[in-house]
């Protein structure tokens, strides 16, 4: 059976998907499994289910050698595990997080675009390098597929110029450095599931979009499209994330590195991995730890998080000049009800009032959580990058193979595959 693998590759963890190719299913996909591998560095684990959840598969992943192999053989005993159920993989979508200037629709990838993405690792250490290998392993294990790079930043594309700009000299403009906008592909299933929401009209009005989790972000969509984001050219900045800083002055960066005596390696570190929730709460950087902790760091990191929140919900009201609903979607915005609450609490002067009963609801399904008084409607709407990265690599797919009935064996890299700890 022909299939599409999806793989999102994480430092520490790898989502991937796989959806048959027939005549049923959205777009001619049907969903078989989803899964995840997590604990890569340490013990990895292999957890698959399908989508009515009646089978379920836990399983550990044999190991060996070096611990800089241990992604490797991760992504291959994925891959391994489907083919032994006769799948026959003929294209896998990735995630990538940076497009950079030269990209932004999903593309099918060789080693000249696969290089110039890896040279945008700088700007997104802790994504881009690990999407792009999962790529490169993935690439010499099915020459004959072909793979697929779906972009975070792409979705925004639509944004005010004005917005995404930088106020710096135009050299460095024009060298690509503005504000992107990330996670876009959740924004993209967002934008696309609001007609089912709503009637059409609505669903073509001004709404805040907050993703929440562990890297959070927003966005100002109207017209199902991306209008302004919180977040800029890196994955630092706009809203405080689980290790992640918010937006720092350039000049207490400057302060920093002198007064510190910070190497630019030091100071990355302290931004990415020490910073957010958990350098706040000095606790934990999940948010479920958070909420169940008395510490007063706790209800600190939690109230910045919030107020965060809300400032940006207002700038972004403001970039759409009106609002008609506020939508949360990823891990903590789909399941944290006390977030939820507070950040409505502090948005009444949107005219928002949301019903305590229904937003305390646990569901995985689409709800509007506002109240009938509430002129501002509240949604949550749980998010799958999965299903628009199938899409998009389906069509490319169904393009190439129009073009070229004859399966063919793509050139595979002479690059080195860079296996990062």
């Amino acid at each position: 059976m022909d299939a599409i693998l999806i793989v999102n590759s994480g430092s520490s963890t790898i989502k991937f998907a796989l959806y048959s190719i027939g005549h049923t299913g959205v777009g001619g996909l049907t969903q078989k499994y989803k899964g995840i591998v997590d604990h890569i560095l340490a013990a990895p684990d292999f957890k698959a289910e399908s989508p009515n959840k009646t089978e379920k598969v836990f399983e550990l992943i044999p190991v060996s050698g070096s611990q800089e192999t241990y992604y490797q053989l991760a992504i291959e005993y994925i891959l391994a595990w489907f083919l032994a159920k006769g799948f026959n993989i003929v294209a896998v979508g990735h995630r990538i997080v940076h497009s950079g200037p030269d990209y932004s629709a999903p593309i099918i990838l060789n080693d000249e675009i696969i290089t110039k993405l890896f040279s945008y690792v700088p700007i997104m250490p802790l994504h881009q390098p690990y999407n792009l290998n999962g790529v490169k392993i993935l690439q010499m294990a099915l020459p004959n597929a072909i793979q697929v790079g779906c972009f975070d930043t792409g979705f925004h594309v639509t944004c005010n110029p004005i917005s995404q700009l930088y106020v710096l000299p135009k050299k460095f403009r024009t060298a690509g450095i503005r504000r992107y906008g990330f996670h876009g592909l959740s924004y993209e299933y967002i934008a696309s599931k609001l007609p089912d929401c709503m009637s059409k009209k609505v669903a073509q009005g001004k709404f805040v979009v907050a993703h929440l989790g562990n890297g959070a972000t927003m966005c100002a969509i109207e017209n199902q499209k991306s209008v302004a984001t919180s977040i800029g050219m890196t994955g630092i900045g706009g809203l405080p994330m689980g290790t992640r800083c918010d937006s720092i002055d350039p000049g207490t960066v400057l302060y920093m590195l002198d007064a510190y005596k910070l190497t630019t390696n030091q100071l990355l570190n302290i931004f990415y991995k020490e910073s957010g929730l958990l350098g706040l709460s000095e606790l934990s950087s999940d948010m479920r730890d958070l909420l169940a902790s008395d510490k007063p760091e706790a209800k600190l990191a939690i109230q910045v998080f919030v107020h965060r929140i809300s400032i940006f919900a207002g700038l972004l009201t403001a970039e759409l000049q009106g609002i008609d609903g506020l939508i949360f979607t990823g891990g903590i915005g789909e399941n944290a009800s006390p977030i939820r609450q507070m950040v409505c609490e502090r948005l009444k002067w949107l005219e928002i009032n949301i019903d305590a009963e229904a937003n305390e609801q646990k569901s995985a399904h689409v709800r509007k959580i506002s109240s009938k008084d509430s002129k501002t409607s509240v949604w949550v709407i749980p998010t799958n990058e999965e299903v628009v990265i199938a899409k998009h690599t389906y069509e490319k797919w169904q393009a190439r193979r129009e073009s070229n009935p004859q399966p063919t064996v793509l050139e595979t890299a002479a690059l080195p595959i860079e296996l990062l700890a």
